[in-house]
């Protein structure tokens, strides 16, 4: 049958029609498809939850003897106690800083820590009558490890309220003078001074007072106050800018 032919003609259109339409659909279909996930809500890529940050210390020592290890007191320790006391002595100390006295690892946050310090404030939570056969051990090394500092007065050591303290407090005031020194910021140090009944006038003569720094002075006034213990002492020291 001619293309031409009138029947050829109307079978062209109809097939022409039935494309069109068959193209319609299909564009339809892919606009509600498109229109479907259009309408669905966003669903956000879930992020991995945030570590919280590390902790940094000054002192990170991964050691298995806990206190006793990093203050080498490993030797003491061992010939002082027995199983017994070892045991009452670990079980009242606990942890202090999450360090534990004869086990695992040592962490601070700060570097000023001591082993005069550490000694005094073991032996205060000795003072019940129970702990005293373990008191009097541990006051024999703390009194050792003191009398590397300076002489120590037996009689003043037994009976002077704040004697012992005076030793324990030692570390954080020569690191305080340090830091006034290096720090370059502050001009002038002077003593704190806590003033109670126990304080005798040699302290508050010196309270409050200033002291240059860069000159030296404050140098000097804290080698004459800390030459050796002074009764009742509890003096601190601190910058100021004159």
């Amino acid at each position: 049958m001619p293309l031409s032919s009138p029947a050829a003609q109307q079978a062209i259109k109809r097939q022409e029609e039935s494309l069109r339409q068959q193209d319609k659909k299909s564009s339809g279909s892919l606009m509600d498809e498109s229109d479907y996930w259009k309408q669905q809500p966003k669903i956000e890529p879930k992020l991995p939850p945030e570590l919280p940050p590390t902790e940094t210390y000054a002192i990170d020592k991964n050691i298995t003897g806990g206190l006793i290890e990093f203050f080498g007191l490993q030797g003491w320790y061992q010939a002082t106690f027995n199983d017994e006391q070892k045991h009452r002595l670990e079980e009242l100390f606990g942890t202090v800083s999450g360090n534990k006295l004869a086990s695992g690892p040592v962490r601070f946050k700060f570097a000023n820590v001591d082993v005069l310090q550490f000694l005094y404030d073991l032996e205060e939570k000795l003072k019940s009558q129970k702990f005293s056969d373990i008191y009097k051990l541990v006051d024999e090394q703390y009194k050792i490890e003191a009398g590397k500092f300076c002489k120590i007065d037996n009689k003043r050591w037994d009976n002077e309220k704040y004697y012992k303290s005076w030793f324990s407090l030692m570390k954080y005031r020569i690191d305080a003078l340090n830091k006034l020194k290096a720090d370059n910021y502050f001009t002038d140090g002077q003593f704190d001074v806590v003033d109670d009944n126990f304080t005798t006038q040699t302290c508050l003569d010196i309270n409050n007072k200033g002291f240059k720094i860069l000159n030296g002075d404050l140098d000097r006034a804290f080698d004459q106050h800390f030459l050796e213990p002074i009764e009742g002492c509890r003096c601190t020291v601190r910058g100021y800018r004159g």
